[in-house]
């Protein structure tokens, strides 16, 4: 079963085309682990690009996290030789969103796309000067931390929010002024206060859920659901199940939840699929890898959602984000 049909153009009730967006994997990262490629079908693990087109997603953010690798910088340089090698070797390769005309074009041949993010600047190593080379080499959405502090800001983990610090300030604005999407997804309340307010852009969460259904300190409060809403931002709800319910088996019904507790507190426009695959060891029992969404997608018709504001959250409202950052 293919998302793209279980939602139609003409049911989502729009003369303009909405694609399906999913606002972060893991992939690039976790297939070197596997010894297994992005361009090729793969029974490990939770996605690659077959599997993605067999799903009918459109467009996939993959992130690459360094962690704390020594030499995060180097390590990065090194993924992005084994991706392009890759990726230019592909005979069958997706559309790599770096410039306006790649995003245009995508949108154009309505084929599929990928865009490559950083998530954690541990590997700028305090230098601006990584940051331009890691635009130059494509990547395209930076979040300033991962679950520990840097020097940039304070992650999820923090005991002591110290908030956002001046060198996060200066690859904030260096990296706006390249073209970057800013994530704010890892950071400590205050720091992710400080970031939402300091940034120029639509706020972006690429995955997270909410604080007050299942009380993880990676998920958002009520205080900052507001925020993003009121920077015109989207939140991209993930599938890991530690984010979801304390139940030791949860799957979509417990997740919808969450997508309720959006739409009445936010409203349509500002959510969004930020699944997280190839990033989590264990799945909610019923959405086991992308190929599974359509069940997903199944339940929010069930549920009475109307077909437009499923578009919307199916990736309409990445779509609109992306298409004002990135053209």
């Amino acid at each position: 079963m293919n998302l793209a049909k279980m939602v139609t153009d003409e049911e989502r009730g729009l003369s303009a085309y909405w694609p399906v967006i999913d606002g972060h994997a893991d992939t690039v990262v976790q297939a070197k682990k596997e010894g297994r490629s992005f361009f090729h079908y793969s029974t490990r693990g939770h996605l690659d690009l077959p599997r993605l087109r067999q799903a009918g997603i459109d467009l996939q953010v993959l992130a690459i996290c360094a962690g704390k690798r020594q030499n995060p910088y180097r390590w990065v340089e090194k993924l992005l030789d084994s991706w392009e090698e890759e990726y230019q070797s592909s005979p069958d390769r997706p559309i790599w969103i770096k410039s306006p005309g790649d995003f245009l074009r995508w949108e154009r041949e309505k084929g599929t796309g990928v865009i490559l993010g950083l998530e954690g600047a541990e590997p700028l190593e305090e230098s601006l000067d990584n940051l331009e080379k890691l635009y130059a080499r494509g990547i395209r959405i930076l979040s300033l931390t991962w679950n520990h502090p840097n020097s940039f800001a304070c992650g999820s983990g923090c005991r002591n929010d110290s908030g956002l610090t001046s060198l996060g300030k200066e690859v904030i604005r260096l990296a706006e002024k390249l073209g970057m999407l800013l994530d704010l997804s890892h950071l400590a309340p205050k720091s992710f206060r400080e970031a939402i307010f300091f940034s120029r852009q639509p706020a972006f969460v690429s995955h997270a859920n909410i604080y007050d259904l299942c009380p993880h300190p990676r998920n958002l409060t009520a205080e900052q659901v507001r925020a993003v809403a009121a920077k015109e931002g989207v939140i991209g709800l993930t599938f890991y199940p530690d984010f979801i319910s304390k139940n030791p088996m949860p799957g979509c019904a417990e997740w919808l939840f969450h997508l309720e507790y959006l739409l009445q507190r936010a409203g349509a426009d500002h959510i969004a699929l930020g699944g997280d695959f190839d990033g989590i060891e264990k799945t909610l029992h019923d959405l086991q890898e992308v190929r599974d969404l359509p069940y997903l997608v199944g339940m929010m018709v069930a549920e009475g959602l109307e077909e437009r504001t499923v578009a919307k959250i199916l990736g309409g409202n990445l779509y609109a984000l992306f298409k004002k950052v990135f053209t």
